[in-house]
């Protein structure tokens, strides 16, 4: 379907739907190049075939010379409603999924389109320019001629269609696509979409929770959020049950953190959280083991990714040997003269050196709590 004659700069574009359209506002000029203009849909990511499928939503200026693609961090999942929202200020585009931001992009800049090419621009819902379709469901449609913020995408979802005496200057376009014939034209012969009784204004969004990443908790979760602030029956009386394990040496000394800063943070989190009716119930779990007490643990560096050959950021630190040696340029010339002469010199400490023949991990020539970065040995 598609709408003529719209002139839009800087937009946003608002969907609910239940399989997001491939959509958007196209050059029907230019022959040599389709991809001006935004595209809000559905796209795999992976280079096998079909398999995982995400929103996404993509954007070429008149002046760019390549397009821009930013897709949400996971797979969409069929059979839920989602309320979708994808903003464009001249400098940054976001997407929204259920009022969360879960991509952004700084690489296209300026207006959308030139003054040349104003009139030759044609809106189209449920496919794009390519005659791809579309099968699934659509509730709402709403095109904004300035960027939306994220407070303001998040009053939207609570009001699918807002109302017709309220005077909003910046909305070009809402529809509720219930009579298709009178607003649309259509792309192709045959009959026009069909409407459909939705029964689901209780807003049922897709409110799968994924398990959380490690060092956070389900109320880290977007989702938990948004929910907890729409929701006042979610904000009665609770309490959060939390333990702080303090690891001290075998001889019950040396903690990591002292009683007081563990009743300072106590005495924080109850005040920072009394506001929201939420009560902070504390457990200290002490264990004296000196050797787990001197080792450190770093978020999000698996042991696998040290010495991969590949320099992982999350794992670039003098405590890993700067990712096992794969962040660091190392001469060769220096492992010749220094093996197996009974010191751990670090400058051979890498895994492609075998940490140094593995004498860095060998306790008996040197301290491998601090030198030992093989993920393979024991120490």
């Amino acid at each position: 379907m598609t709408s003529h004659n719209l002139v839009l700069d800087d937009l946003m574009s608002v969907l609910y739907t239940n399989f997001l359209t491939d959509g958007g506002l196209y050059d029907k000029c230019s022959y040599t190049s389709r991809d001006r203009g935004w595209v809000l849909g559905i796209n795999t990511v992976s280079d096998q075939g079909n398999r995982d499928p995400r929103y996404f939503f993509s954007l070429k200026t008149d002046r760019a010379r390549k397009v821009t693609t930013i897709a949400a961090h996971r797979s969409y999942l069929p059979n839920q409603w989602v309320h979708l929202a994808a903003t464009y200020d001249g400098h940054l585009m976001k997407l929204y999924v259920n009022g969360a931001q879960v991509a952004t992009s700084g690489e296209q800049v300026g207006s959308i389109f030139s003054l040349l090419t104003l009139k030759c621009k044609v809106l189209m819902v449920g496919g794009n320019a390519l005659n791809q379709n579309y099968r699934g469901y659509i509730e709402h449609f709403s095109l904004w001629r300035t960027a939306r913020s994220q407070k303001e995408i998040l009053l939207d979802m609570g009001q699918a269609i807002h109302r017709q005496d309220m005077p909003l200057p910046q909305l070009v376009l809402q529809d509720s696509l219930l009579n298709v014939k009178n607003t649309w034209s259509p792309m192709k012969d045959g009959s026009s979409p069909r409407s459909k009784f939705s029964y689901h204004h209780g807003y049922l969004l897709d409110t799968s929770l994924d398990p959380p990443l490690c060092g956070q908790t389900v109320c880290d979760n977007t989702d938990v959020i948004a929910s907890y602030n729409k929701l006042p029956s979610f904000r009665r009386n609770k309490t959060v049950r939390y333990r702080v394990v303090n690891l001290y040496d075998d001889k019950h000394q040396n903690p990591t953190v002292s009683r007081q800063q563990i009743e300072f943070q106590h005495q924080h989190l109850n005040e920072a959280f009394s506001r929201y009716n939420i009560t902070w119930e504390l457990e200290v779990l002490e264990v004296k083991n000196s050797s787990l007490r001197h080792r450190l643990i770093l978020a999000n560096c698996d042991i696998s990714k040290i010495g991969d050959e590949n320099c992982d950021p999350e794992c670039n630190h003098t405590l890993t040997g700067y990712d096992g040696g794969d962040c660091r340029h190392v001469r060769h010339t220096l492992f010749n003269k220094k093996k197996q002469n009974g010191v751990c010199d670090m400058d051979c400490n890498y895994e492609r050196y075998n940490f140094d023949g593995g004498e860095c991990c060998n306790p008996e020539i040197t301290e491998v709590t601090k030198t030992c970065f093989d993920p393979y040995s024991p120490y």
